[in-house]
Formats: C-alpha cells, structure tokens, sequence
C-alpha cells in the first residue's frame, strides 16, 4: 500500500507548490427515475506564480425528459477555503463536504441550486483507478484518481429555484483526484445502478501526457460483483485494441485470469452538460458531462477451460459519462 495520508480523502495541495488541480466529486441518482441526477464537484486550481489560485464548487442539476439542464459553479481564491489536511474537509462560502455530508448553495446564471445532504461515508471499499498502489505516491502518473465511496446512498434534498427533489437512498459515490494538470484526454464512466442484478463498474481510457507527446489510448476497468473484485487495469492490459469511439459512445473488451468483461456506454447529446476545465497554463479544455447515460456490462468467466456467461447488466440513464475533449463539436451547451 503507498504511503497516502491518515485519511485517503485529504487534500493533496500544498499552498504555494504550483500546477496542481484537485477534485471531489458526488454524484447520485434517484432509483425510482434515474434520469434525475445531481452532481457536485469540489475543485482547486493552482497556476503557481502566474496567477490566483482558486477554490471552486460546481453542480448540476440533470432534468428529466431531456433538460433542460441547470448548472451553477462559485469561484473564489482559495485562501478563501478552509480546508482540511487530515480527512475530507472544504469549507467555501456556504459549500462544505465533509465525511457523510455536503450542503451548499450555489447561484447560476438566473436560479440557485442549492443542498443538504448525507451519505455513507463509513465502512466503505475503495476502488482505485490505478493498477498499483505505489503509483498514487509516485511522480508516474501524474493523473492519479480513485473513488473512496464507489456505492453509498445518499438522503436529503437537492434544491434547484423553487423546484426540491427529496433524496431518499439515491445510489451514488464519492470520487477523488489530482494532478499538475487534468488528463489531456479521456473517457470515464461509473455506474452502481443497473439491473438486474447489484454490481459497481467503474472504467477510464485516456491518452496520458509523455514529454511533448500523448500516448496511445489506455484502458482501465474495475467490476465489483456480488463483493468479489474484478480488476481489469493490469499494466501489460492497458493499451487495449478493442476500444472503439464514435459519437458519445464509447466501449472496450478486456480479460484478465478467469474473467472477461464487454462495456459499451453512451448518451444524446440533450443528456450531456458542457463544462469549461482550466489547467494551471491557462489551456482550456471541454468536460462533456452526463450523469445520466446509458450502459452495458456483461462479464464471463473461465471454468472448465470453457468461457461461462456471469452477468449480463444494463443502466438505463443510470451511469456517470465524463468525455475531456479539446473543443466542443457537438454544440453542447456549456453550462459553467
């Protein structure tokens, strides 16, 4: 195990040290229509001495029958933020998270989306995006991601103008992750409400920054069903011929040991909320955003010598799809 701090949810920023950006983010959807979804992230951008660094806090709210979306995000310096070293603490404006619990209260451009919510937190199981452990205290990647609650449930109320979800048990997760820079390129997805059966996925393929290059498309995957976990992120596994984009669809084939997976993942644009995501060199990126794609899993594994159907699942607007792109040629529209 690397030498993470006592809690693995503390802040990695260290005031003053430079190209660093750092993420928490949550999301959830109601069981009963998945298709309403929130998101929240809880983010720090630090362009070291050519600029402010910043603390911010974003949401969304993802409409049924199609949006439209809604969308608010607070900025402020983050010598404005109160932030914890030793567990889960950001405190900005009247925005906090902290272990099992976030409220908020965000103004948009013509509307609040505010919050006040709980979650489990406790006597959950990691799932780490990265093959070896060691590696999230290593300079190498430099892009280091995992999700500390990968299936709590979240209670409370999620509050957009006069419109109030009541949340009871939304299935959801709480993720955390840093760099020098967001991950020039990638797809990434994570979903714990399918059917019909109970399973946790979460999958990333990304082109990594090598010097002046980009590498090949790389490919992760995880899959926790019924508490067995299944990691297809193995180094030698990584660069994997079977994926294949198109439009917001993206899918992949892998196999490691005794088990094989097939994931295919996509969205309409009218699903997708746009995002502008700055690096510390000021380089603007696009976040296609959807917390409300729908998925495939299915999962084999190897008896006998002979390959055995497992699991055959489906997330019907149920399933986190995040695309980083360098433009936007989908005319999706940005919301913050």
């Amino acid at each position: 195990m690397p030498q993470l701090p006592p809690s693995i949810d503390s802040i990695r920023w260290v005031p003053g040290q430079g190209n660093h950006v750092e993420s928490f983010f949550l999301k959830a959807n109601n069981p009963k229509r998945p298709e309403q979804a929130f998101w929240l992230k809880f983010t720090l951008l630090d362009p070291g001495s050519s600029g402010t660094a910043l603390a911010e806090v974003w949401a969304i709210r993802f409409a049924a029958a199609g949006g439209p979306h809604q969308a608010a995000k607070l900025s402020r310096p983050a010598s404005q933020a109160q932030l914890s070293s030793s567990q889960i603490g950001f405190l900005l404006g009247d925005c906090q998270l902290q272990p099992g619990q976030t409220q908020g209260r965000v103004l948009g451009r013509e509307m609040e989306i505010s919050w006040d919510l709980q979650f489990d937190y406790r006597n959950q199981r990691v799932m780490y995006g990265l093959p070896h452990r060691w590696m999230y205290d290593a300079a190498f990647p430099r892009n280091k991601v995992y999700s500390s609650c990968p299936n709590t449930r979240f209670r409370g109320r999620f509050t957009v103008a006069d419109e109030n979800w009541e949340v009871k048990d939304w299935p959801g997760m709480l993720g955390h992750n840093w760099g020098k820079a967001h991950n020039p390129r990638y797809h990434w997805a994570q979903c714990n409400l399918f059917e019909p059966e109970d399973c946790v996925f979460e999958a990333w393929s990304a082109r990594i920054q090598l010097g002046p290059w980009l590498s090949p498309w790389l490919t992760g995957a995880t899959a926790r069903l019924d508490g067995e976990e299944l990691s297809f992120n193995a180094v030698h596994k990584v660069l994997n011929r079977s994926l294949r984009f198109s439009p917001l669809n993206w899918s992949f084939e892998t196999q490691h040991q005794d088990w094989r997976l097939r994931w295919q993942v996509s969205a309409p644009a009218a699903d997708f909320a746009g995002l502008r995501y700055l690096n510390p060199d000021g380089q603007q990126n696009f976040c296609l955003n959807s917390k409300i794609a729908s998925c495939r899993l299915e999962l084999w594994n190897r008896q006998g010598g002979r390959w055995q159907p497992r699991a055959q699942l489906k997330g019907e607007r149920s399933c986190a799809y995040e695309i980083l792109v360098p433009d936007n040629p989908f005319d999706i529209p940005i919301l913050a």
